[in-house]
Order: C-alpha cells, then structure tokens, then sequence
C-alpha cells in the first residue's frame, strides 16, 4: 500500500472515503484491513486498485478489490462504458493471477456491481457471477439487497432527494438511448415500462426463504427465484 496527497476536489475521490467508511460501518470491516492505492502485483508494478479489503491483519491475502469511479462526468451520469470498463479493469486486478481475491466491485455512487471470483465461472463471465451485494464481515452475500420492512437489520429502498432521482432517471435514459441506438421516443418507451414495472414490484412483493424481498433486484442465486411469476 501506498500513502499518497489526493484532491477532494475530485470526485473520485469522494466516493472512495463514502465507500471507505461504508465498508467500516455497513459491512463490518476493519480499517486495518483495508488498503487504499493498492499495488496490483504484476510484472509492472504501476497500477494501483483503489481499495482492497484483506483477510489478515498482515494485509497479505486479499478478499475484495474495489475499483472507484466519479458518478457523474461533466454535469451527466457515469456512461455504460465507463463503468463497464471499470468492471473489466476490477475483474483483471482480482483474479486468480494477481490479487486472487474471492470479489470484486465497482463503486460509481448509487452504481455498483459486485462479481464472485470463484473458479466455477469461465474468465469471461460477467452477468451469471453478480451478486446482490459484498458480504458483509466475511460472509456470503446476500441472496437479495433489499428486504421490504429492512427486518434483522437488512437493508430497504428509500425515498431520496430530488437531485439524485434526477440524476437516476437521466443515467437509465442514456442507458437505454445508448448514444442514438433508440430514437428518443422508443427509448422513453421502454423507460415507461421499467418505472411501470418497478412501481409495480414495490407495491406487490412475494414471500420466499429469505423474506418478503422485491422481485426487481439482483438475485445472487439464480436459481432460486422470489416469485417466478411476477414478471
């Protein structure tokens, strides 16, 4: 690890400390165990992963690498590509050949992304190794991320400022609109389906295993399903 001057200014940099303390006090991680400006082992020793959660207080055999990105570019929401790309360059740092961590992650504000390592995924799998959320204290993750209720501690939606579901609304827009692949009115037509669908999932959800969770959400088991129907 490596102690560097970094500007506030820079809106990387804010998520980092959020996601920092976030770590400490929502998942449950030592702040001793956390690396900041990582070296990523490899031939060239100059690149660094913005925070790495380790096992041991010896800060010798990883567990989570965590790449941070600004949430928004210029005044719009951190692009598809962007953040695609910060997913590739997460997935390159943890596995098996440098970091050897158990996850990985992608942290852009509101965004995020969180991929299981395990060997049983191919080197190119990114969709069927996502998981809801990081475990928390070095347990598996969450079969779902909200729970409705929040029961046992466990996270529920929220309501936000009025910036931030601007901000939310604008980046599925661009999303969907990929740079012109739509027309606007196609791309505000499948815009209308999500909100219609998740409006629809917050007022009606299913009881399963885990509790009353919502269907429109990231399932790290696929094949258990909250409510097959719903959709």
């Amino acid at each position: 690890m490596r102690w560097i001057a970094e500007r506030w200014s820079d809106p990387e940099e804010k998520v980092r400390a959020e996601y920092y303390a976030e770590l400490i006090y929502r998942y449950g991680y030592p702040a001793r165990r956390i690396g900041v400006e990582v070296t990523v082992p490899d031939r060239s020793p100059n690149d660094f992963a913005d925070l790495v959660v380790f096992h041991d207080d010896e800060c010798k055999r990883p567990f989570a690498v965590i790449e941070c990105k600004a949430e928004s570019y210029g005044g719009k929401p951190i692009a598809a590509a962007i953040f695609n790309q910060a997913v590739e360059q997460a997935w390159g740092n943890g596995n098996a050949h440098k970091f050897r961590a158990a996850y990985v992650g992608v942290v852009a504000g509101a965004t995020r992304r969180f991929l299981d390592c395990a060997e049983k995924f191919g080197a190119l799998e990114r969709d069927g190794n996502q998981v809801a959320d990081l475990p928390i204290n070095y347990g598996k993750p969450p079969p779902y991320k909200f729970v409705k209720g929040g029961v046992d501690g466990k996270r529920d939606i929220a309501a936000v400022e009025k910036g931030d579901l601007i901000a939310a609304i604008d980046k599925t827009h661009q999303t969907l609109w990929g740079g012109g692949r739509l027309s606007p009115p196609a791309a505000f037509g499948k815009f209308c389906k999500l909100i219609f669908i998740k409006v629809r999932d917050e007022r009606r959800v299913a009881e399963s295993d885990d509790g009353t969770v919502y269907d429109f959400q990231i399932n790290t088991d696929r094949s258990r399903c909250a409510h097959p129907q719903a959709l």
